[in-house]
Formats: structure tokens, sequence, C-alpha cells
């Protein structure tokens, strides 16, 4: 599908009723590269208060199983985004999702906040560094498609519109946001998996292109040094270049979806994106009924 034939379909398409396939068609026209980039900042963005980075660190998972936590969240989002939240595919996602969370206290605020950034951070990063901006009927049905997936997750208290929610992600950031070490810890761990893509002589630029491309608040929370004016600088100037030649020269078509080949090398089942430890329990689970069930 050409570019200009994928933005008519979008122009076409109802907000609310068909934001499934929007949030497909917008992946589709040359943006899979910058949501799993946004992404990516709205997980990171979430280690910065301490109730949420708290949880992850005590799990242990994040410093033990670091690739497999990134690419167990990045897969379980991108199926969402792929097939729909009510696509089979969808619902095992979901289901993954929401055993996984069954097995921890977390309160209400903190997964509202979780789900803001999802909504926010790729239209945000979008309208900074995409190839083009996304329209209004693109980022409602946006905020559409993220609604429904945290009420199908039995989150309560939705604000009822895009800006709302940006209100209250703003609201909770000036009130949850601050050091600890556990904001610390994680964050460290989530750096160290991206460094470890890359060569040795590149893992110096993780850090301080990082912090470009993260915000104020969340960089003191995590204690991440404010980035040089030669960074931001270099950082602002290669992501202009990449949309304005994606601008000219991309095209956009069904991406190559991520396959998480660095923990899945063979492939992966949705019932194996889950922290080890859960993975553990429900083996162990299912051996103790199938012992019940033989005696």
């Amino acid at each position: 599908m050409f570019r200009n034939k994928i933005r008519k379909i979008i122009a076409g398409l109802c907000a609310h009723e068909d934001h499934c396939e929007i949030a497909r068609l917008i992946v589709c026209d040359g943006f899979l590269w910058d949501f799993n980039r946004a992404l990516e900042l709205a997980l990171f963005r979430t280690f910065a208060s301490p109730s949420i980075s708290g949880l992850l660190a005590r799990t242990g998972e994040f410093t033990s199983n670091g690739q497999k936590r990134y690419d167990d969240t990045s897969l379980l989002m991108l199926q969402l985004l792929r097939f729909g939240y009510d696509s089979p595919e969808g619902r095992s996602a979901l289901q993954r999702i929401n055993r996984t969370h069954g097995y921890f206290s977390i309160r209400n605020e903190d997964y509202l906040f979780v789900l803001s950034t999802f909504m926010l951070d790729p239209i945000d990063w979008i309208q900074r560094y995409g190839w083009r901006r996304l329209s209004e009927n693109e980022q409602v049905a946006l905020y559409v498609f993220w609604r429904n997936v945290g009420q199908r997750m039995a989150i309560q208290n939705i604000p009822p519109s895009l800006n709302a929610m940006r209100q209250f992600s703003e609201q909770y950031v000036r009130d949850h946001f601050t050091f600890s070490s556990a904001n610390r810890s994680v964050s460290n761990a989530t750096l160290a998996v991206v460094e470890s893509w890359l060569p040795k002589p590149f893992r110096y630029f993780v850090r301080p292109v990082s912090a470009v491309l993260l915000d104020e608040a969340t960089r003191k929370a995590v204690q991440l040094d404010a980035p040089g004016r030669i960074y931001k600088t270099a950082v602002t100037l290669m992501l202009r270049v990449r949309a304005n030649w994606l601008a000219l020269f991309g095209r956009s078509a069904e991406p190559v979806w991520p396959d998480g080949h660095r923990t899945y090398p063979q492939g992966y089942e949705i019932a194996q994106l889950a922290p080890e430890r859960l993975l553990k329990l429900e083996r162990d689970s299912v051996k103790l009924k199938t012992v019940q069930t033989t005696d």
C-alpha cells in the first residue's frame, strides 16, 4: 500500500468504531520503528515512580532477566497493535498480561499512569520526530484503542478523553516522580540491556542519547545526567534528517514485526511472555494438578 492510500483509508475511518484498524494502519504507515522507540521510553518513564520501580525491583526480573522482560513487554504490546485486542492473538496477550499482573498488588493509579504512557508517548514521539504528524482522528483512535485495552485489564477511572488523560499524567508526574534506589536499579538494568545490543565502542552513547529523549522529571528521578548541548543538537538533527529522508523516500506497507529473537531465537508462544518466576509457579501448579488427578 502506498502512503497516500493508507492515509486516505485512515481518513475515511471512524476513530471510535475503527480504532483497532486505525492503530494498525498507523504502524504500517512507516511508524513501526517510532512506536518501538516511543514504547521503550514509555516503559522507562514508569521507572521514575518509586511505587512502580519498587515492585519491579522486588521481582528481580529486570536485573536478572532484563532482555526477556524487555522482549516480553514489547511483544505483548505489539500483539495488541498488530491484531487488535479482541482478536484471538489479542485476547491471548491480554490474558497473559492480566494473569501476570494478578500475582502482584498494583495500585489503580499506577496502572493508569502506565496506560497513559502507552497512549501519549507514541503520539508525542511521532509529533516530534515522525516523518509526518498524526491527525486528530488518529490521535483519538489511539486513545480509544488503549482505553479499551485498559478496560479489559480492569483499570478503573480511565479519564474520558485524550486531554483528560494528559492532565492526569502530568499531575501523576508532579505527585510521584521522585528519586529512589529502586528507580536507579531498574533503570540501570534496562539501560544495560540496550547497551548489550551494541558493539562495545558504541555503548558509551546509550545513556547520553537516552537523556536527550527523556523528560527532565524522569532524568532526575532515575539520576540520569542531563545531556550536553552537543548531544541535544546531534540527536535532534539526526532524527530530523531521518524524518525528512522518510518523507521523501520511505514506503508504507505491512512491516516486519519484531519477533523477540534475542530471547526467543526459535520463536515463541504468548504463554511464554511472563517473568521466569511466574512461569515456574505455573509449571509447578500444573504438575501438582496432574499428580492430584492421578492419585
